[in-house]
Formats: C-alpha cells, sequence, structure tokens
C-alpha cells in the first residue's frame, strides 16, 4: 500500500480533553452522556471498534466510528524474545511513517529471563517519528526527524499495550501496565504539547482516562532546558530522565549535538531544579561505549557533575550496555569497564544501577526495527 502524504494525523476522539468529547457528541447530534459511554469503551474496555458496544444503537456506532476513530496505528511487524515476556511492534502510521514500541514484563514466574521481583510491565513508546537530535550512536538519529505524533498516536500505543496485557497474550496472565516511559523514537521534550495532553489523559481517573499514577511515567530528554523548566511547573510529579551520556562538554558535544545549545552545567542545573520543584528523583542515563566514554576518569567526572546540595540524594544514575547499530562505529563497554565505572560511581555514594538488556535479538534498541523496514 503506497503511503499516503505525510503529515498531521486525523484528530481522534484520543486528542481530545474531557470536555471536547462532550461538545463534539452533541455536535454530531448524540446525546451528551454519550461521551462518557464512548469513553468508557476506550479507556476502561481499552476498545477502539463501535462494531460490538451494545449501549450505544446500531446506527450511532458507524457515525462514531467515522467522526472520532479513525484508524492510528497498524501493526506491522511483531516481535517478542525473553520467553515472550518482551514484545516489540512496529507500527505503520496514517501516512507510512514508522514508530516502535516495545512492552516488557518482569518477574514472571518460571521464566528466567523476566528477572526478579515483583511481576510488573513497562511500556516503552515513541513521541516522534524519527528523531532530530541527531545523537551519532542512537539508531533513530541517523534516520532524522520526521514529524511529531499526535496525542493520539502516542496514547494508541499504550491502549494497544494495555489491550495485549489485559487479553493474557504475554506470559503471566492478564495484567496491568504498571509503567510508561517515553524512551522510544524521537525527543519527546520537543513534542511537548501532544506529551502534555498524552501524560494528562494517561493519569485522569476512569472513565475519562486510564487512571495511571504519574509516578509511574518517565519522560526522557537528552537535554532542552526551557522545556525542563517548563515541565517542573506542570504540577505532574513524573520521573525525568536526562539523557547525559558524558560528563564533559567536549565528548558531549559529539555524542549529543544539543549540548552546542545547552551544556552539561546547564542541563545539570534544570535537572536539579526539577528535582527541587517537584521532589521527584532525576534519572541520569548513561549509555556506555567502548573507549569512548566508560573510563574511570569520567565515571569519576560524573560524580562531580551530579554533587549537589552535599551529596546525591537527587539522583540516580542508569548506566545502559549499547546495543550496537548495523554498521555502526559505536559497541558496548567490555564488562570489566562497566564494573570498573560502577565501581568508582559506589565509593562517590552515587546511586547507580545497569539497565537490564532486554530484546537484543529483536533489533532492541529505539529506531532499528524501524530502520531494517525501511532499508527492506
Amino acid at each position: 500500500m503506497a503511503p499516503t502524504r505525510r503529515g498531521k494525523a486525523p484528530q481522534h476522539w484520543l486528542d481530545l480533553t474531557e470536555a471536547e468529547r462532550r461538545d463534539a457528541v452533541v455536535a454530531l447530534g448524540l446525546p451528551r452522556f454519550r461521551a462518557d459511554q464512548i469513553s468508557r469503551h476506550v479507556f476502561e474496555g481499552l476498545d477502539l471498534d463501535p462494531a460490538g458496544w451494545t449501549d450505544l444503537p446500531a446506527e450511532d456506532r458507524q457515525r462514531v466510528a467515522e467522526a472520532f476513530l479513525p484508524r492510528l496505528l497498524t501493526d506491522v511487524r511483531p516481535l517478542s524474545c525473553d520467553g515472550g515476556t518482551t514484545l516489540k511492534t512496529l507500527w505503520r502510521l496514517h501516512d507510512g511513517s514508522l514508530i516502535e514500541s516495545v512492552l516488557m514484563r518482569y518477574g514472571v514466574p518460571g521464566i528466567r529471563a523476566s528477572g526478579n521481583g515483583r511481576n510488573r510491565a513497562t511500556l516503552c513508546i515513541s513521541s516522534q517519528a524519527g528523531c532530530g537530535m541527531a545523537c551519532p550512536f542512537c539508531a533513530t538519529g541517523q534516520g532524522g526527524l520526521q514529524r511529531n505524533l499526535s496525542a493520539a498516536e502516542i496514547l494508541a500505543q499504550v491502549l494497544a499495550g494495555a489491550r495485549t496485557l489485559a487479553d493474557g497474550q504475554i506470559p503471566g496472565g492478564p495484567g496491568r501496565i504498571n509503567n510508561i516511559v517515553f524512551m522510544g523514537m524521537g525527543e519527546p521534550l520537543a513534542n511537548y504539547k501532544a506529551i502534555m495532553a498524552t501524560v494528562r489523559t494517561l493519569t485522569a481517573p476512569g472513565p475519562h482516562g486510564l487512571g495511571i499514577s504519574a509516578r509511574g511515567i518517565t519522560v526522557s530528554t537528552v537535554g532542552l532546558v526551557p522545556r525542563i523548566d517548563q515541565l517542573a511547573t506542570e504540577g505532574l510529579p513524573v520521573t525525568l530522565a536526562v539523557s547525559l551520556h558524558a560528563p564533559d562538554d567536549e565528548l558531549r558535544d559529539e555524542l549529543c549535538p544539543i549540548n552546542t545549545r545547552w551544556n552539561v552545567a546547564e542541563l545539570i542545573d534544570a535537572a536539579h531544579a526539577y528535582f527541587v520543584a517537584t521532589k521527584r528523583r532525576v534519572s541520569i542515563e548513561y549509555a556506555l561505549i567502548r573507549d569512548v566514554n566508560d573510563q574511570p576518569e569520567r565515571a569519576a567526572m560524573l560524580a562531580d557533575v551530579l554533587r549537589r546540595d552535599g551529596g546525591y540524594g537527587w539522583v540516580h544514575v542508569n548506566l545502559i550496555p549499547l546495543n550496537p547499530t548495523p554498521g555502526s562505529k559505536w559497541t558496548a563497554s567490555r564488562r570489566d569497564d562497566e564494573r570498573a565505572f560502577v565501581r568508582v560511581l559506589e565509593r562517590r555514594g552515587v546511586a547507580v544501577t545497569v539497565r537490564d538488556t532486554r530484546g537484543r535479538e529483536i533489533d532492541g534498541a529505539c529506531g532499528q526495527l524501524a530502520a531494517s523496514q525501511a532499508a527492506g
């Protein structure tokens, strides 16, 4: 099927606020109370197909579908691994753009690859088709930015993941999404308006949203300082994740070109101010790249950069073993170098973990699956 012209997605029920939904059904000639019925099906029933909504008259179901529920995502290529507890999905949008989401379930009894701890599920979602930040080690950044996603296109990824879990399609039985991370394709804070609309719908109680705690939502950024400042004023205690990847400007200018606009000091100051405003500990994301940013001296520099108010209580470092893209000169650190980096941070009192590597055998890094599909 030839893609249609790239551009803005059609407006959808998921784009509307509670008040706008009620106005929209009235404008369609339906009673105002139908808005809550539709929202119950969408957010509580996780159902975007009115054909089976028997509490709506048959003649109204098609009108509702045409007016409010255009198809936003088409499942192109689902891939699973880790005993079926990691599911990566490639989606095609209305204009042919490709995005990805990843559903990861943890602590499933009898499946060692799912890890330990309580049974929980995290969904990683995309906020843009492509990315304009041009980080050279990132598969999405190599492809450039195509366009922002609408709030509905972002939320549709969540509904799809939630329905997959609710239907028991992931090992571990029927379940719910516990955490949502904006760490898929794109720079979330470069699509700020849609991200905020999405978060407000995610956190809204039923039947007007999904009722997910803001504390279970993580918004990442590579360093858009003014948007971090703005996020701190929204009254939404989401977790902020800063993709730092280098503690010094010379190296970070190369790894994250946005650093030439807002440098390391400005970024860390903004992140700390976010912590002060929200009381939410900030996550520092740091992809370990062999012989590039994984030296013990850089770990010490990182500790120096992060020290605020006499300590490190405001921050947690999340080290990420790099998932290399095909043909890239960038690759993951040696395990000995990774362990040495961790030791330096721990000796300084910095809270640090190494991220679980899920989905490596299914093009786990964001953008890899879309890139391979486009190339094919």
